[in-house]
């Protein structure tokens, strides 16, 4: 008689991410990650920060999470943004924050409905507050003091609620391997806790650089960036296994940790959110970009670049157009209509995964933006990935480094010097005339598929037994 062998169990493995559906932005690698470590004979559980009230809601990735079955822990915050939410909502929107946590599923989607409406609503009406001078002041005024009094981060709130919920988790489950994501970058105290107090391997994965950040890696004084420095020694050298997207983040994380364990997964794309993706008809040439803008993220070189290319070509304007989706600032709307591009400049507002997939699908060509700064050779943003499974052209607005390094490795596209208006408006010219140089590189394009960089997560997790 044959002896039928016993199905391994998985072993669990704990993911504490700040980011998680139904927010937006910051959580689509960890998402992916969860969705396929299954198939690698893994149990992943999350933990999570409740989402932020007001902010826009991505309810599709949320029903996909759900399909998917596993557990995710959600836990209250006391960083700025939900102490604000809290302060000014009414005990009885309150009770409504989480509402995806109970009642029945036709419930649940009519009580987000409501919901999204409601923040929706009140989003609109802070934003015309924030664009006068009182609100701006304010908005100043909020963000000094955190970079004053919250270290390492402006989520270091959360640092005491992810912990007590992870540790919940391993008093009452055997997981193996504990997972930290960032930014925020508190995140990983999250995961030095849990190894001084558990048996467990941890993985910091480093989305963003920490005191590399060129956006955030500054602190105010000597003693925040002693503080940061220290911090971020401290995680490269306790965690099992560094993870990081790009190459100059793991070099610089290789010197702090003194280790050869830190290994870069890229961002990528998972062909299953490619398909049935509904297509747009635009009567015009229509170039798109999808994504947040902020600091030295700046759309306003460019806004002159278009200028000067309908100046150039008398006409063009008929013809031509560039689609936003994204939170343009107040001086990004002042140079828009200082330049006279309101007829050609086009923003539809922060959208979700699935309208942001659909617009690059359907726009001829795509933009990305990356500003020059201390550092910025790490950036490696998550949409050129997503612009690489599209195959359209990239203009790239971007200084030397790994996204410049990537794009041009794939041959989708060009990149311009962020401070090179000039050249920006003939690549521009280029690319409407269908003469900018694009021979996709499909054998590399399929390196960056979700499913591969799951399997590259499972190898390296399999290796610290």
């Amino acid at each position: 008689m044959t002896m039928k062998s016993k199905p391994q169990t998985p072993s669990r493995i704990l993911l504490v991410s700040y980011d998680f559906p139904p927010a937006v932005a910051g959580v689509r690698r960890i998402v992916k990650f969860a969705r396929y470590l299954p198939g690698e004979g893994f149990a992943p559980i999350v933990v999570a920060a409740d989402p932020i009230p007001g902010t826009k809601l991505d309810r599709e990735t949320l029903e996909q999470v759900r399909r998917e079955g596993y557990p995710v822990l959600r836990t209250a915050s006391l960083d700025p943004y939900h102490l604000w939410a809290w302060l000014r909502s009414a005990p009885g929107r309150i009770k409504s924050l989480s509402p995806f946590r109970r009642s029945t599923p036709a419930a649940r989607m009519l009580a987000e409905e409501i919901r999204e409406k409601r923040e929706r609503d009140a989003e609109n009406a802070r934003q015309t507050r924030r664009r006068g001078p009182v609100g701006r002041w304010l908005r100043n005024v909020a963000r000094g003091l955190a970079r004053w009094f919250l270290i390492p981060d402006d989520r270091v709130g959360w640092v005491t609620f992810a912990s007590a919920a992870s540790e919940r988790i391993l008093r009452t489950q055997r997981v193996r391997y504990v997972v930290t994501t960032s930014y925020p970058n508190s995140a990983h105290l999250v995961g030095l806790h849990l190894k001084r107090r558990f048996k467990v391997k941890w993985v910091a994965d480093f989305r963003d650089g920490w005191t590399q950040n060129p956006y955030f890696g500054k602190g105010p004084t000597g003693l925040h960036r002693a503080v940061n420095r220290m911090l971020e020694a401290r995680v490269a050298r306790k965690a099992d296994l560094l993870i990081t997207v790009s190459e100059p983040i793991a070099r610089h994380l290789r010197e702090l940790s003194g280790r050869d364990n830190v290994h870069v997964i890229p961002n990528g794309f998972d062909p299953a959110d490619l398909a049935d993706l509904p297509r747009e008809h635009f009567d015009k040439f229509t170039l798109a970009y999808t994504g947040t803008l902020f600091m030295q993220r700046s759309p306003e070189n460019f806004f002159a670049a278009v200028r000067g290319l309908l100046d150039e070509f008398h006409g063009l304007a008929e013809h031509f157009q560039v689609v936003f989706m994204t939170q343009f600032k107040p001086e990004h709307e002042e140079a828009i209509r200082h330049l006279g591009l309101g007829d050609v400049i086009v923003n539809r507002g922060l959208g979700t995964y699935r309208e942001a997939l659909a617009l690059q699908a359907s726009a001829d060509a795509l933009l990305v933006l990356e500003g020059p700064a201390e550092n910025s050779e790490i950036m490696l943003t998550q949409k050129i990935f997503e612009y690489l499974a599209a195959r359209k052209a990239i203009l790239a607005v971007a200084p030397p480094g790994a996204l410049a390094d990537t794009l041009r490795r794939s041959g989708c596209g060009v990149v311009v010097a962020p401070d090179d208006v000039f050249s920006i408006k003939e690549r521009l010219n280029e690319l409407f005339h269908g003469q900018l140089d694009f021979r996709p590189d499909d054998e590399y394009i399929a390196t960056f598929q979700r499913q591969r960089q799951t399997a590259e997560l499972t190898r390296l997790l399999k290796s610290l037994n």
